[in-house]
């Protein structure tokens, strides 16, 4: 198989490769079917224990963005229906938080619980108890939000 190459602002881009993330943690929530409410839902991140230095400074911050796999959804639609449509239309999976995504990505803001040693609680966390989670980020108001100060 013939790979193919290519250079974009002094990166090399291999067409077709795959990206391998590395799970970091798994979620511990109990939830195998879908609650009314995701907001009500705590869970607990269990990180390997290679991971726990990766956590400092966690408990200082009130919300996270959390990375996580769609373990249990196998598959893609292009087209779905969102679960807050009033009727039976349907949008494009990138207009949507479906998780009959390519990449079976999600990506969700949690509130902080706690945090104690390789264990982070969090509350909101749209995942089923046994996913992967992949990577967590700082949720940071001047970043995150549409109106950026201009002196940055």
């Amino acid at each position: 198989m013939k790979r193919s190459y290519q250079k974009r602002d002094s990166i090399t881009l291999l067409e077709n490769a795959a990206l391998r993330l590395r799970k970091v943690a798994t979620v511990v929530n109990g939830v195998t079917e879908t609650p009314e409410d995701w907001h009500k839902v705590t869970s607990k991140l269990v990180f390997g224990n290679e991971y726990v230095d990766a956590l400092s400074g966690l408990d200082r911050l009130k919300s996270v963005w959390v990375i996580f796999g769609f373990n249990r959804h196998r598959g893609w639609s292009p087209r779905v229906r969102p679960r807050c449509a009033k009727d039976d239309s349907l949008v494009g999976v990138f207009a949507s938080r479906s998780s009959k995504r390519p990449n079976r990505l999600g990506l969700t803001l949690v509130d902080i619980v706690n945090v104690k040693g390789n264990i982070v609680t969090v509350r909101g966390l749209d995942a089923f108890d046994g996913s992967p989670i992949y990577d967590l980020k700082n949720q940071d108001d001047d970043y995150d939000s549409r109106q950026r100060p201009r002196n940055r």
